[in-house]
This record gives C-alpha cells, sequence and structure tokens, in this order.
C-alpha cells in the first residue's frame, strides 16, 4: 500500500519535471485528441456493487438508508433493516462477466471509445488500487475489471476511457448519519469505504452547494485517487462527474490535470478530460452536458453524455429505454452542433447487459454502417439545422421532431442532410440550403443521394429551398441521411 502523502509527493515531481504546470495558462496548451475528433460516438458503462439490488438507481447505496425512498424499502423486504452497504459490496460476484463480449458487441455498435466508470459515489474502485482496500483486486472475486475491459477493448481496437466520480463520496453516505445512528457507517473500521459521510454544519444531508465544503484531508485523498486511477488504467481520456465545481476544488483540479496530461505525454497518447458546469477552465479540457443539448454549434468540441435507460444510469429492474430512433436523433443533434456522443448502458450484477440495450446497441451499429460516413471524421456545417426545437441545457433531452426539422453535417465536398422524422415521404424541403448569397448557399450541386439505399434522388434549388424527391417513400423507423456532393 501507499499512503495518500506518498502519492502527494509523488504529483507535485512529476508536474515539477514535466510540460505542464497546475495554472490555467499551462494547461490551456492542451491539444484536442484526434482520435476523438473522428470517432464522435463512444459507450460509458455504470456498473458496479450498486447493480446487486437492482432497485431504483445507482443512487441506491444513499436510497437504501432515506428511509420515504424506494431503496429503503427494498432493502428491509430484501436483505433486512440491518443491512449495511459493506455487505451489498460482498454480494458483488459477476460471475457472468465477460469482456470480450462486452467489447464485441460495443465494436458491433459502431462506438470508437469505451468509459467504464471507475468509481462512483460508493467508494467502490473497479480496478487494483494501492491507497484503498475497497476495490476488486483485494475484494472477492479479485479482479480487476477494468484492466480485463482495457484489455479487450484494445483487441476490438477501441480507446478506452475511464471516469471518476468519487468527489461526491464525501457526502453521499451521509444518509446513514442522518437517519441510521446505529449504523456502521458511523464507526470507523469501515470508514475507508464510506468516506466521511458528512453533513452541513446547519445538519443539512442536501446543502451541497454552498453548505458542504470538502475538507483539505478529502481534497488531498481525492487528488491522489484521481491520479491513481490514470496511473493504474492508462485512459485516453478521464471524466469527471458533477461536485468537483466546488471552489475547492479547483488547485487540486489543476494539479490532476497537470498530472494527467504530463504522464499520458509519457505514455505517448493523446489526453483529455471531461469536465461539467465550470470545473475547468475553457480551453483546458473537454465540456460535458449530462442528458441534454446545446443551443448551437459550439466552435470547439464539446460532449453529451446519456443513457439508454431514461430513469437510471445502472441496471434496474424496473427501468425504462429509449428506442433506437430516440438514441439516433440525439446522436445527430449532438454531432450537428460539433459535439460527441457518449452513450451508457447499465449492466446486471452477474456482468451481462440486459436485451433492452442490446437491441439499441446493435441498431445504431446497422445504422451506422449505412450512415457513418456522415458522422465519424465529420464537422458542423454553417448552420446545424433547421426547425423549431427548446428547451436546452443539461437534464433537458428533447427528443419530439416534425417533417419541418433537419440537421446537417459536413466534410470536405460534401453536406449530409438528416430528416429527423421518420414520417414516409417522397419530397424533402430544406429551406436553409435555399440558393443565395446569406441564409442559404452557393455550392454548385454535383449530386445528390440517400446514404444506404438504391433509391434516385432528384433535386431542385431556387431562392425558397433546396427540395430533394425520391422515387419511393423509405419506410424506416430510424432517420435517413443524404449526402449532397457540391463543388
Amino acid at each position: 500500500m501507499i499512503t495518500v502523502k506518498e502519492y502527494l509527493a509523488i504529483i507535485d515531481d512529476v508536474i515539477a519535471n514535466g510540460e505542464f504546470k497546475d495554472n490555467w495558462e499551462s494547461l490551456s496548451k492542451f491539444k484536442m485528441p484526434g482520435w476523438y475528433q473522428s470517432g464522435r460516438f463512444g459507450i460509458f458503462i455504470h456498473w458496479g456493487c450498486y447493480s446487486v439490488a437492482a432497485c431504483q438507481s445507482e443512487w441506491y447505496p444513499r436510497l437504501m438508508y432515506l428511509p420515504n425512498e424506494k431503496s429503503c424499502k427494498h432493502k428491509n423486504e430484501t436483505y433486512g433493516e440491518n443491512f449495511e452497504y459493506r455487505q451489498l459490496v460482498e454480494m458483488f460476484n459477476p460471475d457472468k462477466f465477460d469482456a470480450d463480449e462486452w467489447a464485441e458487441l460495443f465494436k458491433k455498435s459502431g462506438a470508437k471509445y469505451v468509459m467504464p466508470v471507475g468509481e462512483h459515489h460508493d467508494g467502490v474502485k473497479m480496478y487494483e488500487s494501492d491507497l484503498n482496500r475497497w476495490n476488486m483486486m483485494a475484494l472477492a472475486p479479485h479482479r480487476s475489471f477494468s484492466q480485463e475491459l482495457h484489455e479487450a477493448c484494445d483487441r476490438q481496437g477501441l480507446g478506452f476511457l475511464i471516469s471518476s466520480h468519487r468527489a461526491e463520496h464525501y457526502w453521499f453516505l451521509n444518509s446513514a448519519r442522518k437517519n441510521f445512528p446505529n449504523s456502521e457507517a458511523l464507526g470507523e473500521e469501515y470508514r475507508d469505504l464510506y468516506g466521511p459521510c458528512a453533513l452541513a454544519p446547519d445538519g443539512s444531508m442536501n446543502d451541497r452547494d454552498r453548505g458542504m465544503k470538502a475538507t483539505t484531508e478529502w481534497l488531498e485523498d481525492w487528488l491522489s485517487s484521481a491520479c491513481e486511477m490514470v496511473d493504474k488504467n492508462k485512459p485516453l481520456a478521464m471524466f469527471f462527474d458533477w461536485w468537483v465545481q466546488q471552489l475547492e476544488f479547483r488547485p487540486y483540479m489543476k494539479k490532476f490535470i497537470a498530472y494527467y496530461y504530463n504522464r499520458a505525454k509519457e505514455w505517448g497518447i493523446e489526453p483529455a478530460v471531461f469536465y461539467k458546469w465550470g470545473s475547468v477552465m475553457q480551453g483546458c479540457a473537454v465540456f460535458d452536458v449530462e442528458r441534454g443539448q446545446i443551443d448551437g454549434i459550439s466552435p470547439v468540441l464539446w460532449q453529451c453524455d446519456t443513457a439508454i435507460a431514461k430513469n437510471s444510469w445502472g441496471y434496474t429492474e424496473g427501468n425504462q429505454f429509449k428506442t433506437p430512433y430516440n438514441v439516433i436523433t440525439n446522436l445527430i443533434d449532438v454531432v450537428s452542433k460539433n459535439g460527441c456522443y457518449m452513450l451508457n448502458v447499465g449492466p446486471k450484477a452477474d456482468g451481462t447487459i440486459c436485451g433492452e440495450e442490446k437491441n439499441v446497441l446493435l441498431r445504431i451499429g446497422e445504422w451506422m454502417k449505412m450512415n457513418g460516413e456522415a458522422i465519424y471524421d465529420c464537422h458542423p456545417f454553417t448552420v446545424y439545422g433547421e426547425g423549431k426545437q427548446k428547451n436546452y441545457g443539461s437534464f433537458k433531452e428533447n427528443l419530439r421532431y416534425t417533417d419541418k426539422d433537419y440537421r446537417f453535417t459536413y466534410r470536405a465536398g460534401s453536406i449530409y442532410v438528416f430528416p429527423m422524422s421518420v414520417k414516409a415521404r417522397c419530397a424533402f424541403e430544406i429551406k436553409l440550403l435555399k440558393f443565395g448569397n446569406e441564409g442559404g448557399i452557393r455550392y454548385g450541386i454535383k449530386k445528390a443521394e440517400l446514404l444506404g439505399y438504391e433509391n434516385n434522388v432528384k433535386w431542385s434549388q431556387d431562392k425558397s429551398a433546396l427540395t430533394l424527391t425520391l422515387d419511393n417513400a423509405v419506410n424506416s423507423d430510424l432517420p435517413l441521411c443524404f449526402k449532397i456532393s457540391v463543388d
């Protein structure tokens, strides 16, 4: 084992001797990775000990200690009123986990990179750790699931990324402190599992924006844990969930990014860090929007992370799933605005992926085989699309489209047009591609074709619209894509 203080000394040494220093000016030398620019689509994975309960959401460890929550009732009825989260951790034994099977499925989906959760809010690491005994290599069944998946992704040619959600562990299990005074979470024997269980000064469990302030001890623990995560896994990118936007994290976040970028240079990889809500200065990493969209084209790459399940990131027996159409139109919208799309799956505790999520992934893969040239290594067009779409921001997924909604992408010599409605029709009128100096285009159109189908496409363009006409309407439950070759 290694202590936090010893790891902090290593971190300082790497920064002192590396190109990147722990200030925004130095970190702004970050370059967007080529693999990320071209890939555009990846898989997120929420899987851990919380999957054993398969109830409510991946927040089960917190919710099981809240008397009015479904998870608490489930815990009482399934395991007993005195059951503790540690016991659920000890029940995690995914005997059907097959990393190669996962990686093969993700490859078939058309994804270019894969990002498992390395550690969620529950404080259990899915990889081998020298800092904390609550890691999968130290616990039965004594396997580093992250390492197994990393090797399987390498065999499939998929990039390997990882995510850290440890910051929130500072307060995540304060529900036990508030409601179960006899819980082992309040003792010291398992403090390294349950974390500080911190409350706000006024005793609140939920005043996490201004009331709760992480201690120096916790911030140092967080930094050393994050740096160990990248050292152990050597990922192409590191994702941070929320709460790291708290100001007290700022100097520690700078240290992490400098450390990681320097390490990545040693390893010969192009790294990236994904962040939310202003936790990193613009231009030093990649901005992420959770379950949402932005309202225009970003001048730099950004990311949307969302899930196939509507109600949870982890697997539960009550999950409600999006359709392939919902997911693909969401992906198109994100890419049209210069974004990359990270789609989450939540495997079962035994290590299998449910049929509903497999179906969505395989349908995306089929669609990508037909239309991938309009997604991979593409850029936003002058405008992202047309149609009336509102309700943008985090947790505001707007997936309703009409036959007047279109999205565009572009690569040299080609404009790609996605009708976002699947209403079967022969004529498609795109007003923003009309002939014009402004609010239109003046490219010389050479050809129009429908990707993936043998269907003649006629086109006409005037000062009101570009009209594409098919010989026969296509009945499909997934979006079409027109390729307009221009000069």
